[in-house]
């Protein structure tokens, strides 16, 4: 008998035959342990650069068991089993990425070897050609020579062109006439660096200092891909004194690609995982990633909220992991703030993370910025930086753009300087003092975290200064701040006195008496008061007659009186 089937049936069977045969399952496979192996750790080099290994002593990270490569014995285990293929390997997690056609009986010899802990499935994800690369011209090259040769170490506010505003935000011009993290290596994580070499200002990216990786396609060429990873590396790398200067124009870097920007699956928590590693194997010191995920294009592999909390997913786990082996990771908080999810995403939920979040030039929190907190309920996003109207460089010239991927890259920068300038700082000092510096510390919500931060404040309370602040009372003022900068109080005591601290409010023509405290400080000791910020909160809350017009505080010290008066706005 001869069975015919409709037309729109037949174009369906077509269809899901053709559907199956161009697209690839993926797995992660975590391994039992790590037998018997050539490596020692008492021989580092032999898996990790002098440079990883001399950055592990500088930020007391011991070298352990998971810097030991995956075991070779159980490579070659899961090798034997027919219809799949090993992609890469994991000696953090202790755990394979392999790929194969679906078929399950693949997957069930695999789970039954005997080195194998658990097999987890990543996605079946439909198969792309990769495109094409424009060719690197003698001229590209030349303009890399220049640029390399231009560069100076002395910047003046004229020098940051469209950029001033986004850097001097949070303070990152003024860190910069200390250094512009000239010995420090960032790794960039992103979905790839279209053109970016041909941005006025980071041309010398063809220079062959600059390392390339791909672990989407493994052609370790980043240059045709995503422009989105370009865009990001602006905001830190570019140097064009008079027209934009970026917050880490002179660090070292290393792009990678871990984001394949037309599907979204696990994979890229892997291919992030990956990426990580190779980071640390060759030294890095910080990664900076405008990446975050919580919604799968197979739902069944989504994130829920509950397992946003900083350790649960794989991509939280290799952002903690680089935390601990003495990488900085600053990543971005999401985009997600008026859509269905609101939340952050992952990895910005790890503890290990500095998660940033986006606010316009006026320091305000703009609405599409993820919110807050992680599901254990920590404070995130970490930071606020500018992501509304932030200047992109790009090959075409400047324009203003959307999102907390371009606010991260600013911070990021920033954080490079700042590391530089305190190379005896811990993370953790380093972390304190930027929320110390920062306009919500005290009053951390799910929208600012804790605000914008102030790096030039923050290297400060470090206790790096100009010789001229160390020999009085130093009452930190930023020269162009915003309207929540205004309300911080930041005085570093020269000696062992009493200080004290007064806030009168005016409405009209009146004044009257809001805050008074008496601070007994030593040598050096720093008072970060709230009470400016009390107050306006409270002030907002009011009917509009009854509002205060001015808040003025004075601070009595044994060596003279300090008085600034700031003007509220509740617009």
């Amino acid at each position: 008998m001869v069975i015919r089937y409709p037309a729109l049936f037949l174009l369906f069977l077509f269809c899901s035959i053709c559907s199956a045969q161009d697209s690839t399952s993926y797995y992660f496979v975590y391994l039992k342990d790590k037998p018997m192996t050539q490596y020692s750790l008492d021989r580092p080099l032999e898996f990790l650069s002098q440079k990883s290994v001399d950055r592990r002593f500088k930020r007391k990270s011991p070298i352990n068991i998971t810097d030991i490569p995956v075991s070779q014995i159980y490579l070659n285990q899961v090798a034997k089993v027919a219809g799949l293929f090993i992609i890469n390997r994991s000696k953090w997690l202790n755990a394979i990425e392999i790929k194969t056609n679906g078929k399950t009986s693949v997957i069930d010899q695999l789970r039954q070897l005997p080195c194998v802990a658990h097999v987890e499935f990543l996605g079946r994800i439909k198969d792309r050609a990769k495109p094409s690369m424009e060719a690197i011209t003698e001229t590209d090259y030349q303009k890399a020579q220049e640029l390399a040769q231009d560069k100076k170490d002395a910047l003046t506010a004229s020098d940051y062109g469209k950029a001033l505003v986004q850097n001097r935000l949070i303070g990152i011009n003024e860190l910069q006439k200390n250094n512009m993290a000239d010995r420090m290596h960032i790794a960039v994580f992103d979905a790839g660096f279209f053109n970016a070499y041909k941005v006025k200002g980071m041309e010398d990216l063809l220079l062959p200092d600059v390392i390339t990786k791909d672990f989407v396609d493994y052609d370790n060429s980043v240059w045709e891909d995503d422009r989105h990873g370009a865009n990001v590396l602006s905001f830190m790398k570019t140097w064009n004194p008079g027209t934009y200067i970026g917050s880490a124009p002179l660090a070292h870097y290393t792009l990678i690609r871990t984001e394949n920007p037309t599907s979204e699956y696990p994979t890229e928590e892997v291919n992030w995982l990956f990426a990580a590693e190779f980071a640390d194997s060759i030294g890095a010191d910080l990664i900076v990633s405008s990446l975050g995920y919580h919604t799968f294009d197979d739902s069944t592999l989504s994130h829920t909220y509950a397992q946003l909390d900083g350790q649960s997913s794989i991509i939280a786990k290799a952002a903690n992991f680089a935390y601990i082996k003495g990488m900085m990771v600053v990543t971005s908080a999401g985009n997600e703030g008026m859509n269905k999810w609101h939340r952050i995403g992952t990895p910005s939920d790890a503890a290990g993370v500095i998660g940033i979040g986006a606010c316009d030039e006026n320091g305000f929190y703009v609405k599409f910025s993820s919110l807050g907190p992680s599901a254990d309920k920590r404070v995130k996003p970490d930071f606020l930086a500018l992501g509304y109207k932030a200047m992109v460089a790009s090959p075409n010239g400047l324009y203003a753009g959307n999102g907390t991927s371009y606010s991260t890259p600013i911070f990021g920068g920033g954080m490079a300087c700042l590391m530089q300038a305190c190379p005896d700082k811990t993370f953790d000092e380093i972390r304190q003092a930027l929320v110390m510096s920062s306009t919500h510390h005290q009053h951390p919500d799910s929208a600012y975290g804790n605000g914008l931060p102030d790096f030039n404040l923050a290297l400060n309370i470090l206790g790096y200064f100009n010789p001229q602040d160390t020999i009085s009372d130093y009452f930190y003022t930023k020269t162009t701040p915003v309207f929540f900068q205004d309300l911080g109080i930041h005085f570093r005591s020269k000696s062992s006195q009493t200080v004290k601290i007064s806030i009168k409010g005016q409405r009209k023509k009146k004044l009257r008496n809001l805050f008074h405290d008496s601070y007994r400080l030593k040598p050096g000791e720093w008072i970060h008061e709230e009470a400016l910020f009390t107050l306006y909160n409270q002030e907002i809350k009011k009917k509009r007659k009854h509002k205060l017009s001015t808040l003025i505080l004075i601070i009595e010290t044994e060596n003279g009186t300090i008085q600034k008066t700031i003007r509220l706005s509740y617009d």
